[in-house]
């Protein structure tokens, strides 16, 4: 009989979810039904794809993307980075965090992942051999207490995983969280992996504070990304990682032999679409106007809003209205009012229930504010 080393994973919550949701005929709150890929970009796409681009990629990444991306960290964080030597074009996001985690981590290393916690870090960890070494954001705003991070920390500490904005609370890392990170792996071999893949979808006057920013955190991090929610085109698959040459160097030789390369005219397209600059603030915008509307709408019911600062998810707490448990009041706002969210308990190792749900507003406004029409009900 083979084992599988994933001991904590099931079949994907949301893939549940929305099968149930489709399956009665439910507004679908949980996965994106907004993926409007920029027109400019689409041409682009076609091409490169009717052009002579169609070979295999280096493995690392055509030159030209991988330099668009040295360009925007300059404008974004007056960070200076080698295109050639600290960048590496991925498959997505999750394989960058695959990838950096597969190469980094050995057996019996220890792993610090916050909670709750995006569904791919534990299932990459575990694969490794690796120990997942689970710290909870504090409620109710879902901060880290540094304190407790210390507490956790010892010589088999090989990785911190932060992940700002936060995916699914939309909190937020301060200067003050950064520097607080600092002074604890000083004198340490702890390399950070630092999610970053909603950079650009920062609400109201809030700022993104990126490892970048930071040399002495830079030097010992990696940091992930991704054009798929930037763009509209998650189904495109093209993410990257950016970290220090020694760590780039390792990552590029597993990388190489776990995908050796990824889609060549989309990388090209990419390029071209960077190059010609975007505007960035205009995305942040329209998403910014969608959890608005969340507000908007939501505001006066019995649900508490957690607030989001970033990414495109709204969190939603529900415990005046019932004190079922998170996924039996998921499942019966299903069956019974025809509109799928997510319970908060899946993104916890021990499904914790704090009578919290969430719903993701990348989503066309009049499928929203037909979702938004039925919770307000409550």
């Amino acid at each position: 009989m083979f084992g599988n080393k994933l001991k904590d994973t099931t079949k994907d919550l949301f893939s549940i979810i929305t099968d149930r949701a489709n399956e009665l005929g439910a507004l679908n709150l949980v996965q994106p039904q907004y993926s409007e890929c920029p027109d400019e970009l689409a041409r682009l796409a076609q091409q490169y794809i009717s052009g002579s681009y169609n070979h295999y990629a280096p493995p690392y990444g055509v030159y030209e993307l991988r330099e668009q991306i040295a360009r925007q960290v300059r404008d974004d964080y007056q960070c200076d980075i080698d295109p050639i030597s600290e960048v590496t074009i991925t498959a997505g996001a999750n394989q960058a965090v695959y990838t950096a985690i597969s190469t980094l981590i050995k057996e019996e290393d220890e792993v610090v992942v916050f909670e709750p916690a995006y569904k791919s870090y534990v299932p990459s960890i575990q694969n490794a051999g690796g120990r997942p070494i689970y710290v909870p954001l504090k409620l109710p705003d879902y901060h880290i207490d540094w304190s407790e991070l210390q507490k956790v920390i010892n010589p088999r500490t090989k990785m911190i995983i932060i992940n700002s904005p936060h995916n699914p609370t939309g909190t937020l890392l301060s200067q003050n969280d950064l520097q607080r990170l600092k002074k604890i792996v000083n004198g340490t071999n702890i390399t950070i992996l630092s999610d970053e893949v909603f950079a650009h979808f920062i609400f109201g006057n809030h700022q993104h504070q990126s490892i970048l920013q930071i040399p002495e955190l830079y030097n010992r991090s990696i940091v992930v990304s991704s054009f798929g929610k930037l763009f509209n085109i998650p189904g495109w698959k093209i993410g990257y990682c950016i970290a220090p040459q020694k760590h780039s160097r390792e990552i590029q030789k597993t990388h190489t032999f776990q995908i050796n390369s990824v889609n060549t005219p989309l990388q090209y397209a990419l390029a071209g679409y960077l190059k010609q600059g975007i505007n960035v603030q205009e995305i942040k915008n329209k998403y910014e106007a969608k959890r608005n509307l969340v507000l908007e709408y939501l505001q006066d019911t019995n649900f508490k809003l957690i607030e989001s600062k970033g990414s495109f998810f709204q969190l939603l707490k529900f415990d005046r209205i019932s004190q079922k448990k998170d996924t039996d009041f998921v499942s019966e706002l299903i069956q019974n009012e025809g509109v799928a969210l997510f319970p908060l308990s899946f993104y916890y190792h021990d499904f914790i229930d704090h009578h919290v749900v969430g719903l993701n507003f990348a989503q066309p406004d009049d499928h929203l504010k037909q979702g938004l029409d039925i919770l307000r009900k409550f």
